[in-house]
């Protein structure tokens, strides 16, 4: 006997399979009511029966009844056909989507892949084995700052690209010249024995952009051997101990450190004699800061513990820039000036009325205020900037003032009004000697401090530029580090370059 409980259970299913890409609730409703139908007609009930028996003259009926039930099945058997179609055009969908997906991810792994493996000129795979050398090898680098997106003062880091060239002189190479017929070097095996395994040590997190690309170059003037060229560009996010003292009239260094993971035995990381280091000032859109022209290297060293224990050398990059102080000048210290100045209205009120506290108070509650609003454009340190000085003397003004009104009135009890009155238009006139004082005082200091950094990095903008026409005309920079020469030290070795050495670096 037909089961219509399976079958309806059955379409059930397939409609839940398809009801997300076809529309089948008209035609669901229309097998259960066949399906019903169908489960009355064939389970006729013991009543029915016995009414054959009784009621002969109803064959008419039951005539009726089956051509009824032949024409249900003929729907149902179209019905069934159409979802079978329609399950087979799904299944086949469904294929076709797991086969697109497979090639998708198939071709994202090999992009990623590709992203990942060093590219090389002219398709040419360089090996690069992890062999040390008896020599310390002497590596020139150059450091370029592309571009210099965003300086984060509160999370202490700043976003750059950087073109970092480094090259050393590589004998192997020369012996497997001589060796070889072709002495112009084009049958030669691209083998790099060495590697100085450069490492970047204030990278913040994983590298946007890491590129490396090599070079050999067989014959360079200037040098004994055949000089291995690496190409190196990355960028990401940087780490930087800023120095917020003179804030908002701070100058930053922004500092790149390279150094490896071979020991100072190995290897020692000098600025490259042939080349200066140099940073693309054409690039910086920055509206907070101004960046200056030269790039300063100095060298340290330091101990890499996921390393080794060893001592490993570094050379550091750093450019300067200077925050433009105008956003903080007219938004909070010259409110802050109006704060206090309006101080000086309450004098209009009588000294023994409560309303002139009641001004000096709710000024004095305004600035603390805005104290809060300079908190929140600074990270956490344990040390005032020049604007945290600059607020808390305010703060300290106000106070004055609210005490001045609370002696006044407290004058006024045991004392004429006239003699009040005169010792309060003097303390007036005190108050705004202090203020006046104040402000000239705290201009010389930040002139002959915060200024006087800026003042230093424009000169050293101009001796950068000496430094250039110098390599230049000679083509190679004096040997700083053999004879502790420093970076901008060329008092008798650029003509016409009087150097001030007193100035700090």
């Amino acid at each position: 006997m037909y089961d219509a409980g399976s079958e309806s259970s059955e379409h059930s299913y397939i409609y839940e399979i398809l009801k997300s890409t076809v529309n089948l609730k008209n035609f669901k409703t229309g097998i259960s009511e066949r399906s019903d139908l169908d489960t009355k007609m064939w389970s006729p009930s013991k009543t029915t029966r016995n009414r054959e028996h009784v009621f002969p003259h109803e064959d008419s009926e039951e005539t009726r009844k089956s051509h009824s039930r032949q024409e249900t099945n003929n729907r149902r058997k179209e019905d069934d056909s159409m979802l079978n179609a329609l399950f087979s055009r799904l299944v086949e969908s469904i294929d076709r989507n797991t086969e697109v997906m497979q090639c998708a991810m198939e071709t994202m792994d090999t992009l990623s892949r590709s992203s990942n493996r060093t590219p090389l000129p002219d398709d040419t795979d360089f090996i690069i084995p992890d062999a040390k050398r008896p020599d310390k090898v002497l590596v020139e680098l150059k450091c370029t700052f592309l571009k210099i997106n965003d300086i984060d003062t509160i999370n202490q880091q700043f976003e750059a690209e950087l073109f970092v060239q480094a090259k050393w002189e590589e004998p192997l190479l020369q012996q497997s010249m001589f060796g070889s017929k072709d002495k112009d070097g084009e049958d030669l095996d691209k083998l790099i024995p060495w590697d100085p395994k450069l490492i970047v040590m204030n990278i913040d997190g994983a590298f946007v952009l890491n590129r490396k690309t090599f070079d050999i170059r067989l014959h360079e003037p200037g040098y004994r051997y055949p000089v291995v060229i690496q190409l190196w560009r990355f960028k990401g996010f940087f780490k930087e101990n800023l120095e917020l003292e003179h804030f908002p009239v701070d100058v930053q260094d922004l500092t790149i450190s390279l150094s490896t993971e071979r020991s100072d035995k190995e290897v020692d990381l000098i600025e490259d004699q042939t080349s200066l280091s140099s940073i693309n000032t054409k690039a910086f859109m920055d509206q907070e800061w101004s960046l200056y022209k030269h790039i300063e290297t100095s060298r340290d060293f330091t101990t890499v513990e996921y390393c080794s224990s060893t001592v490993h050398p570094i050379l550091h990059a750093q450019c300067r820039v200077a925050r433009k102080m105008g956003y903080f000048v007219w938004n909070i210290i010259f409110i802050m000036l109006l704060i206090i100045s309006l101080t000086f209205a309450a004098f209009t009120i009588e000294h023994g009325n409560a309303d002139r506290l009641n001004v000096t108070i709710t000024l004095f509650l305004t600035a603390v205020a805005f104290k809060l609003v300079v908190k929140q454009s600074l990270p956490t340190i344990s040390y005032l900037t020049y604007l945290d000085v600059y607020v808390i003397a305010a703060l300290i003004f106000l106070g004055l003032q609210a005490a001045q009104n609370a002696t006044m009135n407290a004058l006024g009890h045991f004392m004429i009004k006239g003699e009040v009155q005169y010792y309060d238009k003097w303390s007036m006139v005190l108050m705004a000697i202090i203020l006046i004082v104040f402000h000239i005082f705290f201009a010389l200091f930040i002139y002959r401090t915060a200024s006087k950094r800026r003042r230093i990095m424009e000169e050293k903008d101009r001796m950068y530029i000496g430094k250039r026409e110098f390599l230049e005309k000679f083509g190679t920079l004096p040997p700083r580090y053999n004879n502790g020469v420093s970076d901008f030290d060329y008092d008798s070795i650029i003509p016409g370059r009087k150097m001030k050495t007193s100035l700090p670096r």
